[in-house]
């Protein structure tokens, strides 16, 4: 039986690896610019506190809430390369669902973490590129795994190590609140519980520690509290902060958004289990299940989040039937672990040959490949000095902030909250929904040349690409598969333009 189990757990490990190591999809978005701010702030030991990549807001004032991930990117990133940071980032994700699976382990068996792993993976899926949220997910494992252990086994020492990692993940990811709020969790279910409020002043201090740690940044208050206000100043709408119900009007990532669906579904059903066969209280199950679905509902981006949250509350829910699963005979339980290593095993096939993200629609392929992006748009930029000041569009920017800056900056990049609500309601897009106010701020900032990725599907994006594209006084002179480049019919840009334009 062991040798039976030991197979299920290998490769269901083995498929949470694989599934993450594929192409760098964010490529022409957020990783260079994270590779610029992590040599800055190597160089200069110091965070940047406005946004120094723009010249049309340069002093506007930025909390960076992820400066630590930026700086671990760059200097791994000068040892491992692009490439070693992939399999970096699969490590991490692995190590936390093994947190999360020896969090649980010894107190509901091994069968109800192979039946909700996998479904937890796949809702993850989405969120498994380099970013700086990978060490989101190994925190939040890490306060379950503290959590848990101290819950079920009276393990408190795990929880005195809380404020220390919170310390960390404050200065790693936004989505730092949510070690203090799991720990408010875990708090109001011990107080509800007569049997254990011996221990409720521990944890109320461990709770007040975890939280005043998120003061251990280099915007102290503020950036304490940038979780809360930063959707107060976001001008510029986008893709992941959108809710499930909005994509799915849409028709974008239905596959996703389906198979969180199902998940959802198994989370409640769990907890009718859990209420039906369970002797035990479920106040922080419940609590950290509705808190992480709602955040998951409301924004795409949390969807990430609510795999770890949803793998390890599922886990225990399920573990309620575990006195009636006992009873089975063992040549039962032997087909079980097989009927499960043939499903990660078909899995990991399809994890191999890309079926599984061709399906869901993702566009990364399994391996290491490192696309191109903007590559050779910059490289042309390059080889023919073209000077700056630059039009570029929001999906782009981070790719030229990498290669270009400091000899060149940018109009804007993808950063919403580096840029004021006005910037892109009065100026960015009217610019390009306009050709009056194009004209106009084109000539106010004295716009040389356009890099714009034209895969941007924004309705002004591509009206903007329309007009452009017919304007004689802008001739395009790059094209390729990702981006297009369109300079200014001035004297200096003759020669140019003469051997380059597209007509």
């Amino acid at each position: 039986m062991k040798y039976f189990r030991l197979v299920a757990i290998v490769l269901l490990f083995l498929f949470v690896g694989l599934v993450c190591v594929h192409s760098l999809n964010s490529i022409n978005q957020d990783i260079g610019r994270h590779l610029k701010l992590g040599q800055i702030i190597w160089e200069t030991k110091s965070v940047p506190k406005t946004n120094l990549f723009s010249f049309t807001e340069p002093n506007y004032p930025f909390i960076n809430h992820h400066w630590l991930s930026e700086v671990v990117f760059y200097l791994l990133s000068g040892i491992i390369g692009l490439k070693g940071l992939i399999i970096f980032k699969a490590v991490v994700v692995a190590v936390s669902f093994w947190l999360i699976y020896k969090a649980t382990d010894k107190k509901t068996g091994l069968w109800p973490f192979l039946v909700s792993a996998p479904l937890g993976i796949l809702v993850f899926l989405n969120r498994s590129d380099v970013r700086p949220e990978i060490f989101s997910y190994l925190f939040l494992a890490f306060f379950v795994f503290a959590i848990l252990r101290a819950r079920f086994f009276g393990q408190y020492r795990w929880l005195y190590a809380l404020p220390f990692v919170q310390v960390l993940w404050s200065n790693a990811h936004i989505y730092f609140v949510l070690g203090p709020a799991l720990l408010l969790f875990f708090l109001v279910d011990v107080a509800l519980d007569k049997e254990r409020k011996v221990a409720l002043s521990k944890i109320f201090w461990i709770f007040l520690a975890t939280s005043a740690a998120t003061l251990l940044n280099p915007n102290f208050i503020k950036g304490a509290l940038a979780p809360l206000l930063i959707l107060r100043n976001y001008g510029y709408t986008i893709v992941e902060n959108q809710s499930i119900f909005f994509l799915k009007d849409y028709g974008i990532q239905l596959a996703t958004i389906n198979i969180f669906e199902i998940s959802l579904i198994v989370l409640i059903i769990s907890f009718v289990i859990a209420l039906k066969n369970g002797g035990r209280k479920i106040v922080f199950e419940f609590l950290a299940g509705l808190a992480f679905s709602i955040l998951a509902v409301k924004m795409i981006r949390n969807t990430g989040i609510y795999a770890t949250i949803f793998t390890s509350v599922t886990t225990l829910n399920l573990s309620a039937i575990k006195p009636a699963a006992k009873f089975l005979k063992r040549p039962v339980k032997i087909i079980f672990y097989l009927a499960l290593s043939a499903v990660f095993a078909f899995l990991i096939i399809n994890v191999l040959n890309n079926n599984l993200r061709t399906w869901m629609e993702d566009g990364g392929k399994f391996g290491l490949e490192i696309p191109s992006g903007a590559a050779q748009g910059v490289e042309f930029v390059k080889q023919n000095n073209i000077k700056g000041p630059v039009f570029n569009n929001f999906d782009v920017g981070s790719f030229l902030i990498w290669k270009l800056y400091p000899e060149q900056k940018v109009f804007v990049d993808g950063r919403p909250e580096a840029y004021s609500v006005e910037f892109f309601e009065k100026i960015y897009k009217p610019m390009q929904e306009d050709p009056k106010m194009w004209k106009y701020y084109s000539e106010k900032y004295g716009i040389n040349y356009i890099f714009f990725a034209h895969t941007d599907i924004t309705p002004w994006a591509r009206q903007f690409l329309f007009n452009v594209s017919q304007d004689p006084n802008w001739p395009l002179v790059y094209k390729d598969g990702s981006v297009a480049i369109f300079l200014k019919r001035t004297p200096e840009n003759s020669a140019l333009i003469k051997k380059f334009e597209i007509k």
